[in-house]
C-alpha cells in the first residue's frame, strides 16, 4: 500500500496514515498473487455523521481492469450509514469516471482546498438504504 502511495500522481507520502488506518480495520485491501494492487480507505461517520471514502488507490499498471470498481462498491456494500460520500479533485478525471460509472451522485464542490482545482463532492445510497 506504500508503494502505491508513493506512486500516486499527488505525490505525497501518507504512510503514518495508511498505518494508522491498516490498524483501525478502515482499509480494504485488493490482493492478487501476492500483490497489493488496490486500496480504499473508508472512515465511519467521518462526513457530517455518514461514511466518507477518504483515499482510493489502485496500482498504475493495474488500472481499467476493475480494481476500482470492485473497491468502490466494496465501499458501499460495507457502508455504516445510509449514505456513503467521497471527494475528488475536479482535474482528477479517472475518479469522476469511476464514480459516474458506478452510478454515484454529484453532490456539490468545494473551492480553497486546492487552490484552482475545485474538491467535487459525490455519494450513493447504501444497501442499507435499500
Amino acid at each position: 500500500m506504500l508503494e502505491l502511495d508513493r506512486a500516486a500522481p499527488v505525490g505525497r507520502e501518507r504512510s503514518a496514515l495508511l498505518t494508522a488506518r491498516v490498524q483501525s480495520g478502515e482499509m480494504i485491501i485488493f490482493e492478487r498473487g501476492g500483490r497489493t494492487l488496490g486500496y480504499a480507505v473508508v472512515r465511519a461517520h467521518a462526513f457530517f455523521g455518514r461514511d466518507f471514502v477518504e483515499l482510493l488507490a489502485v496500482a498504475f499498471g493495474d488500472r481499467r481492469n476493475g480494481i476500482g470498481s470492485f473497491l468502490i462498491q466494496s465501499a458501499v456494500d460495507s457502508s455504516t450509514t445510509e449514505r456513503i460520500f467521497t471527494s475528488t479533485n475536479q482535474s482528477n478525471i479517472q475518479m469522476i469516471g469511476l464514480l459516474e460509472k458506478a452510478g454515484w451522485q454529484f453532490s456539490g464542490q468545494l473551492e480553497g482546498i486546492d487552490e484552482g482545482d475545485p474538491e467535487l463532492i459525490y455519494y450513493k445510497n447504501s444497501s442499507l438504504n435499500q
